[in-house]
């Protein structure tokens, strides 16, 4: 395949158009009065996607020019980093690295070295990042965790209250899912639930794309210790789950080759509901938590040894164990509603304390210590699961529409206030970032290339306060000026009742978390990308594609050049 070899300057002008383009459009929804964006769905007549988060405005944009589009996705690659991390964001992060690569490339076009540029940046980086964490105020109350997840929200009071209650009841480690409500008004149920860090074994699993989510209502559930590679071993009992009408959730130690393909064709195509994950565990402590489950969801782990030794063709319905619902993500699986006996899982749970609590006792010198702080640890984990609750939250509205761009708002508003509960708060609405300025004034770089990095970081802190007061309408100069008139390191603005005061009294705040990774995920984007000279393309070949119509297949499902 022929190349394409572009290079600088024409390289740094394109993929800054490419930047500019997907940041426009999602800096629009940024701040608490941000409006929002329609974006047309992919089958015609199908109505458009109304949405405020950013992340998924950067997603669904692709720009024609591919080295333009190469910039854009850079910026979607930074979004989907920060969600990763801490899930919000998002909008803040692309705004940051929007402002640093129109700074660094217009330096770099005047003579300034990129490394050097880049090293001034790490440096103010590390300057604004450990200001950040000593200004923070930490020991978050109910009723700022409450105001933080309202402001996230877009000002949605119902919202904040039943997640801080969430947050409440459940804590910041326990899990809590989002889900389509059924009526106009939200709501909270905290269930007893199981969830641990293992996720679906392939993406074909998944069934909600929008949310990249596998959701399966009342399954049975199949608990292996070994690896499954032959699918016919599994018929017998998918038939019988078949024929009750529900979904089968496989939990093994691996399901491989054919297995895994035949599992994945028939969920596909819609002959069995099928997922399929590992349990949660390593090594030897993986049978403890397989039995674990089963003793949860109601079922038998099938086990090697110290169990059922049943080949899985003589399973039946009585081994399996059952749930309400399973939510399994690309890194995670939760079962709401397990079905065991609560008795049982009692007697176990009291059990494992007592061991613990020998762990505990032990003398200096009895055992390794290494090894009596890991099966401590383990205890924990075991306790942790069989003592958990989950949370599911309904979110209503009038249309599918907007309980869509809802759910998406109030989910980053709950990840929000987890942050806030991590690392503390800080003034929001962008004046924490704003006022890191005045450290930079006081900085002294090696050179003039490292200076011109603080001066562009100065620049780029002042970028979210200014987004936000433009999309609230005001008066960028005048926000600033009311702002020194206060004196007041936490004083902070309101956007939408046009509020100055105390940021503690006024409900307006930032989580340090997320504001430091933004910050820090931006910076590390735009060094790659200024360190960049000559980028080298594949060429398309074009012929393939003759008669082909992108939108008339999305239009009719059909392929005009048949």
């Amino acid at each position: 395949m022929s190349k394409e070899i572009i290079y600088n300057p024409e390289l740094r002008e394109r993929l800054m158009n490419g930047i500019n383009h997907v940041a426009r459009a999602v800096a629009t929804t940024y701040g608490s009065v941000g409006p929002a964006v329609m974006i047309q769905h992919r089958t015609d007549g199908i109505m458009p996607v109304f949405t405020r988060d950013g992340a998924t405005v950067a997603k669904a944009m692709i720009l024609s020019d591919r080295i333009a589009d190469l910039g854009g996705r850079m910026l979607r690659d930074v979004a989907g980093t920060m969600s990763r991390q801490v899930g919000d964001g998002t909008t803040t992060t692309i705004v940051l690295a929007q402002a640093l690569a129109q700074g660094c490339l217009k330096s770099v076009a005047v003579g300034f070295h990129p490394m050097q540029l880049k090293k001034g940046l790490d440096v103010a980086l590390a300057v604004v990042d450990n200001h950040l964490q000593a200004q923070a105020v930490t020991g978050a109350t109910a009723e700022w965790v409450e105001k933080i997840a309202t402001v996230a929200s877009k000002n949605e009071a119902n919202a904040g209250k039943l997640l801080a209650q969430a947050l409440a009841e459940l804590g910041p480690d326990r899990e809590l899912t989002f889900q389509l409500g059924n009526g106009r008004e939200d709501s909270l149920a905290i269930v007893d639930g199981v969830h641990y860090e293992q996720g679906y074994l392939s993406p074909y699993f998944v069934t909600d794309k929008t949310r990249n989510e596998a959701v399966l209502e009342q399954p049975y559930i199949l608990l292996y210790d070994r690896e499954i590679n032959d699918l016919m071993s599994l018929i017998p009992i998918l038939e019988q789950v078949k024929e009750q009408g529900r979904p089968l959730l496989v939990i093994a130690d691996d399901v491989v080759d054919k297995a895994l393909t035949g599992l994945l064709l028939n969920h596909i195509r819609g002959i069995f509901k099928v997922v399929a994950v590992k349990p949660p565990g390593f090594g030897d402590k993986r049978i403890e938590r397989l039995k674990d489950l089963a003793l949860l969801t109601g079922g038998q782990a099938i086990l090697e040894t110290h169990g059922i030794s049943s080949p899985l063709e003589q399973l039946t319905l009585a081994h399996l164990g059952q749930a309400q619902k399973a939510i399994i993500t690309e890194s995670s699986t939760t079962l709401i509603g397990a079905a065991g006996d609560q008795t049982a899982v009692t007697q176990l749970a009291e059990t494992l304390r007592q061991e613990a609590g020998i762990i505990l006792a032990k003398k200096p010198g009895e055992g390794s210590a290494t090894g009596n702080q890991h099966d401590f640890d383990e205890l924990q984990e075991r306790l942790a699961a069989l003592s958990g609750k989950t949370g599911v939250f309904s979110v209503g509205g009038t249309t599918d529409f907007e309980i869509k761009e809802r759910m998406i708002r109030i989910e980053n508003a709950y990840l929000s206030a987890k942050a806030a509960l991590a690392e503390g708060v800080v003034p929001g609405a962008g004046v924490a970032l704003f006022r890191c300025k005045e450290l930079l004034d006081q900085a002294i770089a090696e050179n003039a290339g490292q200076q011109q990095g603080f001066f562009i970081m100065r620049m780029t802190l002042a970028a979210p306060l200014m987004k936000i007061v433009q999309n609230a309408g005001l008066n960028s100069e005048a926000v600033i000026n009311q702002l020194d008139a206060k004196n007041n390191a936490y004083a902070t603005l309101d956007t939408e009742t046009l509020c100055y005061g105390d940021f503690l009294e006024i409900g307006i705040m930032d989580p340090v978390k997320i504001i430091r990774l933004a910050l820090r995920n931006a910076v590390s984007a735009v060094g790659t990308l200024i360190t960049s000279e000559t980028m080298v393309m594949n060429v398309p070949d074009l012929s393939i594609m003759a008669g082909y119509s992108p939108e008339w297949a999305a239009a009719t499902r059909e392929d005009p050049r048949s």
